[in-house]
């Protein structure tokens, strides 16, 4: 091709994802992100980990499907923590939930053994000492499924799989069962007979590792998270065959998702314009019948929990099944569910799912749980980031991201906020205009009703990983309307990017001068917040009125415990009204102050807040934030 021909390309980082050559199409790559921002919040909120450390030697069977686990492996089960337990990076596993290795620690970050063209290993999933002292037993079989690749990046060839079993008397561990890397498929099934006495003894362990090499792409900002193995319903036991393959359970498979026709999460009072259009027409679940005989479904419940009360305020029995072998099911059957609370400003509902069965399945695997959100924002994306996005590229200077969305009702849009994606050495950490456009009659951006320069993308381990840009003026939308931003440079802004939620027909992109819509499905992080609670005052002053204008000085910030207020130019008998208000838009505390003062931030979780200042008339108002820290 020509060197005159100009090179845009749109690329996705994966965090799980797929390699960088890997082409859509002319404009379009998926790349690998560069850590796992979901650990890195669990470590900022969970300051140790569990012991790693068995209490004593396990009995048999031993099994694990990771639906009772949370990011780590079950320390009752597992020795360390490297392996990622989620329900999201993997395709129909045999149970809702697996163990995923990568290239990423247990602290969400990249090993530091990591370099180009070197492979490496990386994660380990070991199990705790296990009594296996049956001398001359021939039925002791371990089984598990795995699966390249998923939503995440496929391995290539050098890039495998290990099972070893431990030597006690040698103290080594031996190489059992390997897997090279290829491209996505089905779970495979894996079963080993255990009958070496060098096995057979009290104590003995077994663990899976993972091999990786770096992407060789020259661009830090192209270095990401690679070589995903998945790995679920792990069984160990005897009085089993090298036939015995089949298990005879009923489970969930994938997560329940949204209620909410259009969006994962919308603001309360915009929700009870009209409760009805906004939900969906059924309810949806997908379970498998994972035995080799039909099995029955005795019921399918699901439970509809206001969570302010406390108070279950809706229930559907989906009735009883027989369920062939092998048969997996998308549940999906009419439901006029509702969601009423007492609260005001906000709502939250937990939606649990039941299967009961007609004998003992693993209990874990059988319910799901769904939190159904109604802050003050809307959200397409499930506050997950398996993908980053953006536009890279000659000729991206200056280029546009627009993202649609409806306001139910005439509202103040008083912020935006963005998940963005750390790249190798905080590449993408460029300069940006924040903007607005309204809707240009034909479902497309039009003018731009709002814009704010020097913008700067923040990487915080904050609630849902989030970072809130306030506007700095008040803005009034009803209806379509679109944020997004505008780019000062070719270098690529990195955006989070949700696969699991399919919304790229709201996403559009003006790189020549003309809109055009993605063609990748899933769903950008950022989301527009609503209420007058954050608006600040834009009026302008004059030199007198700034020269008088009451300045607040805060310290410290970060705050552990007190932070200080300190006042300029406040008048005498004039209170100043002081609201904090929390990442949701609660107002969590207030006083009036009619000096100097501290406030004891020593009882506040971590995180951001929002110190908002204001006269009695209003003719003052300032707003500013607080970071608290432990």
């Amino acid at each position: 091709m020509q060197d005159n021909i100009q090179r845009v390309f749109i690329f996705i980082f994966l965090m799980f994802g797929f390699q960088s050559e890997f082409l859509l199409n002319a404009q379009e790559t998926l790349i690998p992100l560069n850590e796992n921002p979901i650990i890195k919040e669990y470590l900022r909120t969970n300051v140790s980990l569990k012991s790693l450390k068995a209490t004593d030697t396990l009995e048999l069977p031993f099994f694990d499907d990771f639906s009772n686990s949370y990011l780590y492996p079950d320390q009752t089960l597992w020795t360390d923590s490297f392996a990622f337990v989620n329900d999201s990076y993997s395709e129909l596993p045999p149970s809702v939930g697996v163990a995923t290795l990568d290239a990423i620690n247990e602290k969400g970050e990249f090993y530091t053994s990591a370099a180009y063209s070197i492979s490496f290993i990386a994660d380990y999933l070991s199990s705790q000492p296990i009594n296996l002292n049956y001398p001359g037993d021939q039925t002791i079989y371990l089984s598990f499924y795995y699966q390249p690749q998923g939503f995440g990046d496929n391995p290539e060839e050098k890039d495998s799989l290990f099972l070893e079993f431990y030597d006690l008397d040698a103290e080594v561990w031996n190489t059992v069962w390997k897997k090279e890397g290829g491209i996505n498929q089905s779970f495979e099934q894996v079963i080993l007979n255990i009958n070496q006495s060098k096995y057979l003894k009290k104590g003995f362990q077994f663990r899976f590792k993972n091999l990786v090499s770096l992407s060789t792409n020259s661009s830090p900002s192209k270095v990401g998270n690679v070589d995903h193995w998945h790995i679920d319903y792990i069984k160990l036991d005897r009085n089993r065959n090298a036939l015995d393959l089949v298990h005879d359970d009923i489970a969930f498979v994938n997560p329940m998702h949204s209620f909410l026709s259009d969006y994962q999460a919308m603001p309360w009072k915009h929700f009870l314009v009209n409760p009805s259009s906004e939900l969906k027409p059924n309810i949806e679940v997908t379970y498998r019948n994972n035995a080799d005989a039909d099995r029955l479904i005795e019921r399918l419940d699901f439970i509809f929990i206001d969570n302010t009360s406390n108070r279950i305020n809706d229930t559907l029995n989906g009735g009883s099944s027989n369920l062939a072998p092998g048969l997996l099911i998308n549940y999906a059957a009419p439901f006029s569910y509702s969601f009423v609370t007492n609260s005001v400003d906000t709502a939250s509902f937990t939606i649990k799912s039941l299967i009961t069965t007609d004998s003992s399945d693993p209990i874990e695997n059988n319910q799901l749980s769904y939190i159904q959100k109604f802050y003050n924002y809307y959200a397409y994306d499930d506050g997950s980031a398996e993908v980053g996005y953006g536009l890279v590229g000659d000729g991206t200077r200056f280029s546009r991201l627009a993202y649609q969305f409806n306001s139910r009702k005439e509202d103040t849009l008083q912020a935006v906020q963005m998940y963005f994606n750390r790249t190798l050495n905080d590449a993408s950490q460029e300069y940006f205009y924040l903007t607005v456009w309204d809707d240009n009659g034909s479902g497309q951006p039009g003018e731009i009703i709002y814009e704010q320069e020097g913008v700067l993308p923040v990487y915080e381990n904050e609630l849902n990983k989030f970072h809130t840009f306030s506007l700095d003026t008040t803005l009034i939308v009803n209806g379509i309307f679109y944020v997004g931003w505008i780019q000062t440079t070719e270098d690529m802004l990195n955006i989070g990017f949700d696969v699991n939620t399919i919304n790229n027909d709201k996403v559009f992109y003006n790189i020549t001068g003309e809109w055009v819509n993605s063609t990748i499905p899933g769903s950008l992080m950022i989301r527009p917040v609503f209420g007058s609670d954050f608006t600040t005052s834009t009026q302008k002053l004059t030199q007198e009125e700034i020269y008088n204008k009451i300045k607040i000085n805060l310290y410290p910030n970060p705050v552990k415990n007190n932070l200080h207020i300190r006042f300029e130019n406040k008048k005498i008998n004039n209170p100043v009204n002081l609201n904090i208000i929390n990442i949701r838009g609660q107002i969590i505390y207030q006083s009036e102050l009619d000096r100097d003062e501290f406030v004891d931030f020593s009882g506040f979780d971590e995180g951001i807040y929002f110190l908002r200042f204001s006269d009695k008339n209003k003719s003052f108002v300032e707003t500013k934030k607080i970071i608290k820290i432990n």
